[in-house]
């Protein structure tokens, strides 16, 4: 508990700053609006390294450091984690497509992508969270089944978000609160079992996390017009969640009890 209370009053209270100001309360420019959503997303971070530390002190805060260079996660897992989502994003543009949304094509091209990918892996979200969504899955899960735990997370990283909705402009203000809450239980669900099969492998999460917001880069499923048509967000949030239960009845990790198997079988 005192993680979580930790991680969403750092973010709540610095976005707090560009919500209002977002809305005329405030003024400022927009560069240090988006700077300042940026920063407030690091609260899960600072977060599960002051709980680490009052948990074990520098020791524990190494020994949660060093998985993050735990490379060796496994082809499957890298695979999943590099192109898992980007595909459900295709699924669900040619569904948007089907259904009177635009043409189904790449927003970007892809020299593009190398880019784009470093910047958001670095401060689009996945170094910001995954540290302290790992620290928060462990503590989950010690007294619940992994699949509760990974449900019971993507709850909450979903209502983490939730200021962010508000936010004139920002990217979360032209979603459906519903079908994001479906995106973050679906992904995390997907993310935990990489995470768990990967031995705790916190880079596996990153590079899933990286490639989730890629692909709302990659593709338009999200309609920033005043029309707001909302479908191909709904879509999305939809087919990750359909994903995520393929996962975990065909996963013996979710399948288990309280506690995760030690070996790297799917």
């Amino acid at each position: 508990m005192f993680y979580f209370v930790l991680a969403f009053s750092i973010s709540w209270v610095v976005w707090m700053v560009p919500l209002l100001a977002s809305r005329g309360v405030l003024s400022m420019p927009g560069a240090v609006q988006i700077g300042l959503v940026v920063l407030g997303s690091f609260g899960p971070f600072i977060a599960a390294y002051v709980s680490l530390y009052r948990d074990g002190g520098w020791p524990a805060m190494r020994d949660f450091a060093k998985r993050s260079l735990r490379y060796h996660i496994g082809w499957i897992y890298l695979l999943a984690a590099l192109f898992l989502v980007p595909l459900i994003g295709l699924c669900a543009a040619f569904v948007y497509a089907r259904l009177g949304g635009p043409t189904l094509a790449l927003a970007m091209s892809f020299a593009q992508i190398p880019l784009l990918f470093l910047v958001l892996f670095l401060v689009g979200g996945s170094v910001n969270e995954e540290f302290g969504w790992a620290y928060a899955i462990e503590r989950l899960q010690q007294r619940r089944k992994l699949l509760s735990a990974a449900v019971i997370l993507g709850v909450i990283w979903g209502f983490w978000h939730l200021p962010l909705f508000f936010i004139v402009g920002g990217s979360q203000s032209f979603m459906p609160f519903f079908a994001f809450l479906m995106f973050t239980i679906g992904a995390r669900v997907l993310f935990v079992w990489a995470y768990e099969g990967t031995g705790k492998s916190i880079l596996v999460t990153l590079l899933f996390h990286t490639t989730a917001n890629l692909t709302l880069n990659l593709f338009a499923l999200v309609d920033r017009s005043p029309q707001r048509d909302e479908r191909g967000f709904i879509a999305f949030g939809c087919l990750t969640l359909v994903a995520a239960a393929i996962v975990a009845l065909t996963s013996r990790r979710y399948r288990s009890a309280l506690q995760p198997l030690t070996d790297y079988s799917l």
